[in-house]
């Protein structure tokens, strides 16, 4: 493969299944549509949208999610019409499936699956139960358990449909036979797919796309600590609240976002003054809110899929406390751009808080600088491309593609 092949701007079909409520996932998916476009790459879009479930029906929506028709046909219109390298699924469910894959392999083109969470895995697509991680269906042909605890939604039904077509797709081979590479935004991501059964040679890690950002805040910040994201039991949030009160910890703290738990620690939270509910707020005023704060802290008790928030706050020159054994702490260096605790552990947050701000001025100055050469050395716009491009190029072979002058 020559330097010329190698260079020349390529033609990706992304493919994205909307949620009802714009999240990460969402994001994500337009971050890398104008990341490629930004690099020169031909990129068109098929998208659907949630929205639809509502006038589809819940039965046919729970068939479509093992195999959409629709999807299938309209995919392979677009393929059809101009000669592309790569389709790139970023989300198919529940309404586009699985089915897309094999329009790709009848037009000849490679396909790259980005798992943006472990749905296929696990019914709630969290590897998670009554607030602990859980792992009863990782590996298995059929995910009895999350039918009988009604990991979808609390839902029978629901659970069955995923389960189904998770297990489905395992039994005919979809995701050995299919999918070319997989892109896994973090390393404990990558290992509890192969714990799942995934091909391991056909796994890559690759970051989700940032944002440019501001970069470090010059001058004095406020001295508090921030939280930002879902208020809920999963995101590690009472806990948090918990180290404050039963800490009587006097560093001020605001908690950005909204969520399931948010009254009952707001109830909580009147034993301590410090604390602060900002309520939701625009992703840009947010990340100013991170810019001004000493700290960050993410205490999460679910694996989750990446740590964005954290690699926010180290653009801004924020450090940042997070969880052991999940992705967002997989990006912490522990002693240099923040600390790392267990994830639950109330105590272990106060002490790590109590030690950073017992830190020299110029000392917890010197962590946030260390977190936005982090940053700047691992996650830049560039170097993401990069290895986008490369993972493309590696499916393309796989699938015995030849690139064309």
């Amino acid at each position: 493969m020559n330097s010329s092949h190698e260079t020349r701007p390529l033609r990706v079909l992304m493919v994205h299944n909307h949620y009802l409520v714009r999240g990460g996932e969402d994001a994500s998916f337009a971050a890398e549509v104008e990341l490629l476009r930004s690099g020169g790459h031909q990129v068109e879009t098929y998208v659907r949208d949630n929205e639809e479930i509502d006038q589809r029906g819940t039965l046919r929506t729970a068939a479509g999610t093992f195999w959409s028709r629709k999807s299938r046909r309209e995919v392979a219109r677009i393929l059809a019409e101009a000669e592309f390298d790569v389709m790139h699924v970023q989300n198919f469910f529940p309404l586009i499936s699985p089915s897309i894959y094999g329009a790709a392999r009848e037009a000849g083109v490679a396909v790259v699956q980005t798992m943006r969470n472990y749905r296929v895995l696990c019914a709630n697509g969290l590897l998670m139960r009554e607030g602990r991680n859980c792992e009863r269906c990782l590996g298995r042909s059929v995910g009895w358990s999350g039918i009988r605890y009604k990991c979808y939604r609390e839902s029978f039904a629901g659970s069955a449909a995923v389960v189904g077509m998770a297990s489905w797709h395992r039994a005919r081979g979809t995701w050995t036979r299919e999918v070319d590479r997989f892109i896994l935004a973090a390393e404990l991501v990558r290992k509890k797919f192969i714990e799942g059964g995934f091909p391991e040679e056909r796994m890559r890690v690759k970051p989700n796309v940032m944002p440019d950002l501001p970069g470090m805040k010059a001058g004095p910040r406020q001295r508090r600590a921030i939280y930002v994201g879902r208020i809920s039991h999963e995101k590690g949030v009472d806990p948090l609240v918990d180290a404050w009160v039963d800490g009587a910890l006097d560093i001020p703290l605001v908690i950005v976002g909204s969520g399931p738990l948010e009254a009952e620690l707001k109830e909580r939270a009147r034993a301590n003054p410090a604390i602060t509910f900002a309520g939701r707020l625009p992703v840009e005023e947010a990340c100013q809110a991170i810019a001004e704060s000493e700290l960050l802290i993410l205490p999460t008790k679910c694996y989750e899929t990446f740590g964005r928030t954290v690699l926010e706050a180290y653009a801004m020159g924020t450090p940042v406390i997070s969880s052991r054994g999940t992705s967002p702490g997989e990006l912490v260096v522990e002693d240099r751009t923040g600390y790392l605790v267990d994830p639950g552990d109330a105590v272990g947050l106060e002490e790590s808080v109590r030690r950073f701000f017992a830190l020299p001025d110029n000392e917890r100055r010197e962590m946030g600088q260390r977190g936005l050469d982090h940053y700047r050395s691992n996650f830049g716009r560039k170097k993401n491309l990069e290895l986008l491009i490369s993972i493309y190029r590696e499916a393309m072979a796989e699938a015995g593609r030849a690139y064309k002058q």
